[in-house]
Formats: structure tokens, C-alpha cells, sequence
């Protein structure tokens, strides 16, 4: 089977009664795999925004429900190239006919990178501006890598996985979501070498060049003594403005003073800009550091293939680390095109950031800099299997294949977590056993050594059923919003306004607040 992606889902009402209880059940599984059984105290567990207990096990306890969107089918199936984004019907019909009783389904999932983050940003700059955001422009998984979905971290080195199931309104429908938390970021990090290619063409004049500069200066402050920078400069020609600069500390002087001396002027040569600037990073790689590109630009230029092929050659991961490219686009919003950022990051496998203001650059480089820098885990696959009768309805990811070779394993930055957030759809809600089985595995290896690295989950669906609900809430929002700002009708909005409100229970999470605030000020709304 090719790469599908498939629509959202829906609840399933299914003997809830049966589960509750306030001690819950979980299964603590290590890196190894092995897993040992225990009880937890539902009240106990979760810190750091509601996460579910102990790392590695799912909880049973008092259930939240979800919400839909009830946003409307298309007339066609859709299946979307890999890299676009999953939210469409696999199938109009789904039924029990064919269907082998025997044989569990086994899906391989893949979200793009877990730090592209720039369609949400963008958007809501242009719904700042009073413009409605273009239904390509949004990528539902970008929605759900910026905003953050808390859950606790396991121990350093380990990933931890947190599967969600809640029923829908819909009687064959379930909403499920896969966690993939890594662990915290270490501290003090390791040594890197950054290699900014900067943008400076006649197009950078104003919001661009400013949000530039606050770039540089952002990443210049989380700098420690002993890192390396270098630096050039691209418009119709490029020069090397920084060469093996040792930085003393954060704030380094010379990189502020870099900063600052930022003016536009002159055409565009991204080619000529990306091969200097490449050649710098290759000259001082550090095969024990970490070595990325950072590219800033207001996206006014055109990748070629060739382009594409050279970042994405530079970024394979061989016998020692690649040089990741991270891109930061600049807008403003109203004139931005974001594909150039899109392929490239995509290619040179590293985050994909935007700037809708100066202070955007500091969140992204001081606040979240090791999750938009660094890697925990290497080449992330995560496979689930699940009962015979179920089938993806909507997938919220990039990609996912019940081929392993045919989706693209990505890369988890430490402090963060991969979200694969889907509704799964039953043949025939009467097939629906609660004491059927829902195993998620997670396969990675160790960023420098290489090692490989196993972890899994095993729990049934009446135990997800009950469990409470750690994140699901907040993405289904998220999800909710991202979904309505591509077919934004007055009701899509409200039903998205509605769901956000919902899930900010103590009314304090500034993202969600965040999102309430943006739906108000669409202009379609």
C-alpha cells in the first residue's frame, strides 16, 4: 500500500462504565522493551502540564471526552503525495467485507520533522494583518509541533510514548493520538559550529532585515564560549563575512556587531549564497559537534532541483553526522511565499521556523533554542498495530504507509515530542472488543553512537478508553483550528473557537488563549 493519509475521527461510545475506578493500571516499558506491570493513582500522576503518569505507561482512570470539528467529507478520496498534508478520507465506505479477523493492522506513521513550525506562525501574522491565510499555506502537523502538547519527560537517552483514545459523536469513529516525548535537553550541551547564510537582497528592506538581525542575535545569546560561527552574505553576489569565529560566550560582541551591520541591497543568488555557505560548514566540521546551516530569508528566491539536491546531499546521515539546515523565514506575511523554506528544510532534514516579529526570534533561539537545534533521537519510526476492524479515518501527520520503506523515519529534538494525532475508523462498531489489543513501538537510534533503540507500549481499548486524557484535549483544539482556517466558515470557526475554549479547563494556557484570540480576529469568523 502507498502513503495514505486519512481523515479525523470521531467518537466511539463504547462501556465506559465498565472501566472507571481510581486506581489505573499502566505498563512501564524502558528502552530494552521490557515492561513490567504496576498501579498507579490516577490523582498522582502528571506534572509539567497534566502529563500521564510514569513515562512509557498508559493510565486508566476517569475519561475525557473529544470533540469534532464535523467539518464536511470532500466528494473524492484524496491520497495526498508524501510531504502533503494528511487529513483526508482513505476510503468513502468502510466495511467489515474482506476484512481478515486474523490479522491485526499494522501501520508505520511519520510526522514531518518535529520542528517545522512555520505555517502556524505565518498564519497568524496574515490573520493579524486582516488576511485570510490560504488553505495551502496551513500544514496541520506544523500546528501541532509549535504548539506545545505537555507530557512528562522520561530519563536521558529514553523516548517515552503516550498513547490517547476518546470516543467521538460519530458511533465508528475514535479520536487517537500517539505521543513520542524525548527527553529533556542536556545541560551544558555539546559543542556546535553554525553557518549563517544570510539573505540581504533588495526584498530584505524592512520587517525582513530587522527580523534578520534579531535572528542572529537570538541564536547569538544561547552561543557558549568555544562554539564556531561563520557567516555569509547573499544578494546578487555572496561574501564570506565570518570564518571560524571562536564565540567568547553568549552575546558574543563580533556576532552582535554582525547583527546589526545587516543592511539590504542588491538581486538575489540563493545558489551561489548556499554553496558558500556549505563550504564554510564543511571546513569547520566537528565530528563530535553540532553543525548546522542557517538559512534567513524572506523566501523572494527560487530553488532549483539542483539546489535542493545539494542540501539534501549534505544532510545524509553516513558515517558521521550531516550538516542540517535550519530555515528561518523573515515575511512579511502579506508578500511571503514559503516554499522556498518548505523544500529546504525538508531536504536538509532540520526546522523550519518563522518570524512574524522580533520577539518570534527569541521564543524560537532562546526559549525552545535546543528544540530547534539540536537532536535526541535519530531516524524515528513508530509503527502501530491495532485490532483487524480498524482503519486510519484521518491522519494529522505527513506521512503513513503499512510499508515501513515507503515513510521517511524523522529526527526528535530533545524537550519535545512527536504528535500523531488521527481518528481511527470500526468496520462495524459491534466489533469493537474492550479487551482487544493497541501496541505502539517506537524505533530510533542514538544521535552520535548510532545505537539502535526500541521501546513499546501494549494496553487494550477499554484501558485507553478510561485513561484520563493528557493531551488529547488541547491537539483535538489545535487540530480543530488548523483544519478550520483552510475551509473557514463561520461554523468551522465557531466549532474550533468552541473546542479550544473547552480544552483550556483552568483557563491559563497561553496557546490556546492564543488560538481563541485568532479565531475572533479572522475575518471569517
Amino acid at each position: 500500500m502507498k502513503l495514505r493519509s486519512l481523515r479525523s475521527l470521531s467518537v466511539l461510545p463504547l462501556l465506559l462504565g465498565s472501566f472507571g475506578g481510581t486506581l489505573a493500571a499502566c505498563i512501564a516499558v524502558d528502552s530494552t522493551g521490557m515492561s513490567s506491570g504496576g498501579y498507579v493513582d490516577e490523582a498522582s500522576g502528571g506534572s509539567g502540564g497534566g502529563g500521564p503518569g510514569p513515562v512509557g505507561s498508559v493510565g486508566v482512570g476517569s475519561s475525557s471526552s473529544g470533540g469534532s470539528l464535523g467539518e464536511q467529507p470532500p466528494p473524492d478520496p484524496v491520497v495526498p503525495s508524501p510531504g502533503a498534508d494528511a487529513g483526508t478520507d482513505a476510503a468513502a465506505e468502510f466495511t467489515c467485507e474482506g476484512l481478515d479477523s486474523s490479522k491485526p493492522v499494522v501501520l508505520y506513521l511519520s510526522a514531518d520533522d518535529s520542528n517545522s513550525m512555520g505555517s502556524p506562525v505565518h498564519a497568524r501574522e496574515l490573520i493579524g494583518m486582516g488576511i485570510t491565510p490560504m488553505a495551502q499555506e496551513i500544514r496541520t502537523y506544523e500546528f501541532l509541533n509549535y504548539y506545545r502538547i505537555q507530557y512528562d519527560a522520561p530519563a536521558a537517552g529514553k523516548l517515552a510514548l503516550y498513547p490517547e483514545l476518546a470516543n467521538t459523536a460519530v458511533a465508528n469513529e475514535l479520536d487517537f493520538q500517539i505521543a513520542v516525548r524525548s527527553y529533556d535537553a542536556v545541560k551544558p550541551r555539546r559543542p556546535m559550529t553554525v553557518t549563517f547564510v544570510l539573505d540581504v537582497s533588495g526584498s530584505m528592506g524592512g520587517p525582513g532585515i530587522e527580523r534578520e538581525r534579531a535572528a542572529v542575535k537570538a541564536i547569538a545569546a544561547s552561543l557558549a564560549e568555544g562554539d564556531i560561527v561563520n557567516a555569509v552574505t547573499w544578494d546578487t553576489n555572496n561574501n564570506v563575512v565570518m570564518s571560524g569565529h571562536v564565540v567568547t560566550g553568549p552575546n558574543d560582541p563580533e556576532i552582535v556587531s554582525l547583527a546589526n551591520g545587516l543592511t539590504a541591497n542588491g538581486g538575489t543568488d540563493l545558489h551561489s549564497g548556499l554553496v558558500a555557505g556549505y563550504g564554510l560548514a564543511e571546513q569547520h566540521y566537528g565530528s563530535g559537534r553540532l553543525n548546522r546551516v542557517v538559512l534567513i530569508s524572506d523566501g523572494g528566491a527560487n530553488v532549483g532541483e539542483t539546489d535542493a539536491a545539494f542540501i539534501g546531499e549534505k544532510s545524509k546521515d553516513a558515517d558521521k553526522e550531516g550538516i542540517y539546515l535550519v530555515g528561518v523565514g523573515t515575511g512579511p506575511g502579506g508578500s511571503y511565499d514559503d516554499r522556498l523554506m518548505d523544500i529546504v528544510t525538508d531536504k536538509g532534514r532540520g526546522a523550519y521556523v518563522y518570524l512574524d516579529g522580533v520577539d518570534e526570534a527569541s521564543r524560537m533561539f532562546v526559549e525552545r533554542f535546543d528544540e530547534t537545534m539540536e537532536i535526541a533521537a535519530r531516524g524515528v519510526q513508530v509503527e502501530l498495530t491495532m485490532p483487524w476492524y480498524f482503519q486510519m479515518h484521518k491522519f494529522y501527520g505527513e506521512e503513513y504507509s503499512e510499508n515501513p520503506e515507503e515513510v521517511e523515519r524523522q529526527h526528535l529534538a530533545p524537550s519535545d515530542a512527536m504528535i500523531f494525532n488521527q481518528v481511527l475508523k470500526a468496520c462495524d462498531p459491534a466489533q469493537i472488543v474492550a479487551t482487544d489489543t493497541i501496541t505502539v513501538r517506537a524505533r530510533w537510534k542514538t544521535p552520535l553512537t548510532y545505537l539502535d533503540q526500541e521501546t513499546f507500549v501494549t494496553t487494550t481499548v477499554g484501558d485507553l478508553l478510561a485513561a484520563q486524557k493528557a493531551g488529547l484535549p488541547k491537539a483535538k483544539a489545535i487540530v480543530a483550528f488548523a483544519e478550520a482556517l483552510k475551509a473557514p466558515t463561520s461554523q468551522n470557526l465557531a466549532d474550533a473557537h468552541a473546542m479550544a475554549v473547552a480544552a483550556n479547563v483552568k483557563g491559563d494556557d497561553p496557546e490556546l488563549l492564543e488560538v481563541v484570540s485568532l479565531i475572533q480576529k479572522h475575518p471569517q469568523y
